[in-house]
């Protein structure tokens, strides 16, 4: 057999491992086989590089435009940066167009830098991922812990170290009352209400640990730490994480020239705020910065990446560390979540007080894209253009037999809120309503999303996988995505906001009766000129009422300034005035008991006297149920 006859035989093999050795060499991480690469020219949806500007533009349609405050669009392929603009206003008011130089808040995408500075120091040797990190923190730093099981950086990384969640002491209107990262730390630590790993629960103030663990182990700031290893030697010139922008005079100066809005456009007046734990959201830049930085996730192949000494810390990091329960299907990445498209991401959204963005990248390909906005909560563009570029999620077929809808039908709220403290309530205020649309499909507060296999739902108008955990007796015990766990609620709790409602209602009608009918008759007797027999009740009973009336206004503005950037001694006032008002409350209830059957007021009098002692009751009752007084 001849030469070409040999090369012809086995130029298949030849080509095929070749292909092997030159994606071995790329570095991929371990589930690239099953995540798919979109090809060279192409975005993974198909959308042609040559093409994507036009599909971006042709995306701000105008009546997305009504809406649309400032975008900024950042896409990185093959180890850089190939698309990079800016559309909209930066200040709406003085019609300030925004531009690539303009500069957003990063929200939680920050946290990717703690992610990378831990793995950092994890190659370095200087912090393992399974160590106890109370063996880094100074002694007695966790002044709430509930349970003694160790505490670990992967713990941290995947959002289930056991914290609830803060609605105070995140943010700070001025710059001089800004803690150092320590005391942030000490002023909002939060209680721990479930044993670590038992639960996915979204938390600031982990990850904010982590970058302070950071801080302790290079002996520097962490927003130094970054700036040095990070920042400069990827040349993000345009990037700050200090919390007031004191080291980047170029990103404050910038940060001046744009406002931040609502999704509706509606600006937002105090928009400039400040992040106590800021690792866990302050960085502020450029989306040609950030782009960068995702660049450095995504090396060309061959190449090792700058932010590492060794391509391997760069693949473990990337590596999906965390499953959903009972699967073999990756959730977290060492922090960077696991996203379905029409390729398997790795992302990180982020929320401030007045920006949105999403920082997303496919680690096979090399492709990535980069989305700023400055509007809160915003999603047309953080999600909606995204799944444009990326694609959603086609679920191979399943040949098996599926359970009925029903089965998850029910109410489910959060793990990450508020379980113990005034703002439990808060949370009850969002739940998550699953209904049967079929037997494949069910809706998620009237989103629907399509069962591909047992239990496991992909939404229908966008990206985005929901599975539900099961125990051994076959009870949903666990609704779970990327991003956290949703626990199924039940009876009481789960109708806890329709009664507190009704028990609000009863009782400010009940007062709002006794005043009413009151003033009536105080305006009568003052034109008649007549006097009220007392009756030992009256002015207890019309004191009880006032401070029923003060006690509506006194919990709706405490709820206002916890929403509002309030520091937790900030509504101290507010726990007080509850308390003296349970006091009142109880207080009537002993005179009621003993009074009334001697009073010598009318019937109908007697009936308001009932009655505001029972709105009383009710009041009191809201109080101690959703812990308005702590």
């Amino acid at each position: 057999m001849n030469l070409k006859r040999w090369i012809a035989l086995f130029k298949p093999q030849v080509i095929c491992l070749t292909a092997i050795l030159l994606l071995l060499s790329a570095g991929f991480p371990a589930y690239a086989a099953e995540g798919g690469a979109a090809a060279n020219d192409e975005s993974p949806s198909g959308i042609r590089l040559s093409a994507l500007e036009a599909v971006i533009d042709s995306y701000i349609t105008t009546a997305r435009k009504v809406n649309t405050a400032a975008v900024s669009v950042a896409v990185v392929n093959n180890g850089g940066t190939i698309f990079n603009k800016a559309y909209g206003l930066a200040d709406v008011e003085h019609n300030v167009a925004a531009d690539t130089d303009t500069v957003f808040e990063w929200g939680s995408v920050t946290k990717l830098l703690v992610w990378t500075s831990v793995m950092q120091l994890v190659e370095q040797g200087k912090l393992d991922l399974q160590t106890d990190i109370r063996e880094y923190l100074p002694e007695g730093f966790f002044r709430k812990l509930k349970y003694d099981e160790p505490i670990t950086l992967l713990n941290l990384m995947h959002h289930n170290a056991g914290w609830q969640d803060r609605y105070t002491d995140l943010f700070y209107m001025e710059k001089d009352d800004v803690p150092d990262l320590y005391e942030a730390l000490r002023i909002y630590e939060p209680r721990q209400v479930y044993k670590p790993g038992a639960v996915v629960a979204y938390s600031n103030y982990g990850a904010a640990l982590a970058g302070y663990i950071v801080e302790l182990q290079s002996g520097m700031p962490f927003y130094t730490y970054v700036k040095e290893h990070i920042f400069e030697s990827l040349g993000m010139n345009a990037t700050s994480l200090h919390p007031t922008l004191q080291d980047n005079s170029i990103v404050a100066a910038a940060r001046s020239r744009i406002q931040g809005y609502t999704a509706e456009r509606e600006l937002i007046k105090k928009n400039i705020t400040h992040m106590g734990i800021y690792p866990a959201g302050g960085a502020i830049g450029t989306t040609a910065d950030a782009a960068k930085f995702m660049a450095a996730l995504v090396p060309p192949a061959g190449s090792i990446s700058p932010l590492f000494q060794s391509d391997e810390t760069l693949k473990q990091m990337l590596t999906p560390s965390l499953m959903y329960e009972g699967t073999d299907v990756p959730r977290i990445a060492h922090g960077f979540f696991v996203n379905e498209h029409a390729v398997r991401t790795l992302e990180h959204g982020g929320n401030t007080w007045a920006f949105s963005s999403n920082f997303v990248f496919d680690p096979v390909s090399g492709f990535g894209m980069i989305v700023m906005v400055n509007q809160q909560n915003e999603g047309q563009y953080c999600a909606g253009l995204v799944d444009r570029v990326f694609g959603t999620y086609t679920p191979a077929a399943y040949n098996g037999e599926l359970p009925d809808s029903s089965e998850v039908e029910g109410t489910y709220i959060r793990a990450r809120r508020v379980i113990h403290g005034f703002g439990k309530m808060i949370e009850y205020l969002n739940l998550a309503y699953i209904e049967p649309v079929n037997t494949r499909v069910s809706k998620w507060n009237g989103d629907p999303s399509r069962q591909f296999a047992p239990y496991a739902y992909t939404k229908i108008n966008s990206s985005g996988i929901d599975y539900f955990i099961r125990d051994d007796q076959g009870k949903i015990i666990k609704l779970s995505n990327m991003y956290g766990d949703y626990l199924p609620l039940s009876g009481f709790a789960a109708q806890s906001i329709g009664i507190s409602l009704i028990v609000l209602g009863l009782g400010t009608v009940m007062t709002l009766l006794a005043i009413i009918y009151e003033s009536i008759g105080w305006i009568i007797r003052r034109f008649k000129r007549m006097r009220k027999p007392g009756s030992g009740l009256n002015k207890y009973y019309m004191w009880l009422n006032v401070a029923g009336l003060v006690y509506l206004l006194n919990n709706t503005l405490m709820f206002f300034r916890a929403m509002n950037t309030t520091a937790y001694t900030g509504v101290y006032i507010h726990f007080a005035l509850n308390i003296v008002y349970i006091l009142l409350a109880a207080g009537y209830i002993v005179l009621l008991l003993l009074k009334l059957r001697r009073s010598n007021s009318r019937r109908m009098t007697k009936v308001l006297y009932v009655l505001s002692g029972l709105s009383a009751v009710l009041f009191s009752a809201l109080i101690i149920g959703w812990d308005l007084y702590f």
